[in-house]
């Protein structure tokens, strides 16, 4: 059985990494608001920023859902932990992997990998760069 786990580092960006640049942005909306009563055009900045806010947080709820944080595999499954508050655990058979997309099989080898078991309805997703994965 092989194990493999994200650094701290990267652990922290991908779990936590939102909450700083939402605040920052809340910020910038909130001035925004403001000011679309002394110019009109402020309108602009304000719709930007909250797009900036709602899709960056739609990603990471996203990757809270499919992306584990220590991965085990061997020849015939790979079992899947440590998902963000969260205490499942999701066992995948080698054969059952139906599609595996995006990072390098996308041609963008910084996306993430995404593992596609249709048997269970399942997907799983990691950053391929981040860890010791291969």
């Amino acid at each position: 059985m092989k194990i493999y786990s994200y650094p701290l580092i990267s652990k922290l960006f991908y779990r936590y990494g939102n909450i700083p640049v939402t605040l920052f942005l809340l910020v910038y909306l909130a001035v925004s608001v403001v000011e679309i009563f002394e110019h009109w055009y402020f309108i602009f900045f304000t719709i930007l920023n909250l797009l900036l806010i709602i899709s960056l947080n739609k990603y990471y709820i996203k990757t809270y859902k499919l992306f584990p944080f220590k991965i085990t595999s061997n020849d015939e499954k790979i079992i899947c932990t440590e998902y963000f508050l969260s205490r499942k655990t999701i066992e995948i058979k080698i054969e059952d992997i139906d599609k595996i997309t995006g990072g390098i099989f996308s041609g963008f080898p910084t996306r993430p990998v995404y593992l596609y078991d249709s048997s269970q309805n399942l997907t799983i997703g990691f950053y391929s760069h981040a860890g010791k994965f291969n």
